[in-house]
């Protein structure tokens, strides 16, 4: 990380009660390091979030490079992470809980969004602070790799060992048979 300066816009956490009278909403550019997650280069792209109502609307993208390890060959590779999504989260659960009408609860101004309620499974308190840091972070974390695999040269696992001349187990004697 060292002392490079961010050419960003700094993600500090924001109240959303401060969001609420951002009528455009707040935009970031990203262009630094985060501290949750260790890359090669700075994070780079963008987020806007914009508080509807009952509803935190945030739509990002963003991009970086990582360095893993290759779950067969164990060489590190470097592997491109990026995300672009939109995401809606609910402020609170209150409004689904007293049974708030959906279009009263996304409409924003002349706006109205068009959502399926089913698509409203994450919820936020109200009197909390959104981190865009951290929301980045997330997304970016959810596009690592369950798998890691260097690629289709890999060589494979290093299966070539020294013969061993010590006593062998009884036991595993029928397979010493089977070496090539």
């Amino acid at each position: 990380m060292g002392d490079r300066l961010q050419t960003g816009d700094p993600l500090t956490p924001v109240p959303l009660q401060e969001l609420k009278l951002l009528e455009q909403g707040k935009h970031w550019t990203i262009d630094q390091r985060l501290g949750e997650l260790d890359s090669l280069t700075p994070v780079r792209g963008q987020l806007l979030a914009v508080h509807r109502g009952n509803v935190l609307e945030l739509d990002g993208e963003a991009n970086t490079i990582v360095t893993l390890c290759c779950d067969r060959c164990l060489q590190q590779f470097n592997h491109p992470l990026s995300f672009q999504t939109r995401e809606v989260l609910w402020l609170g659960e209150q409004a689904r809980e007293q049974g708030m009408d959906l279009e009263t609860v996304l409409e924003a101004g002349s706006e109205v969004l068009e959502l399926d309620p089913d698509e409203l499974t994450e919820s936020m308190d109200p009197r909390a602070d959104f981190d865009p840091e951290h929301w980045v972070f997330e997304q970016l974390n959810l596009q690592l790799p369950v798998v890691n695999r260097c690629g289709a040269e890999c060589p494979g696992p290093n299966l070539k060992t020294e013969p061993d001349d010590g006593p062998i187990d009884p036991r595993w004697a029928a397979l010493k048979n089977l070496q090539p």
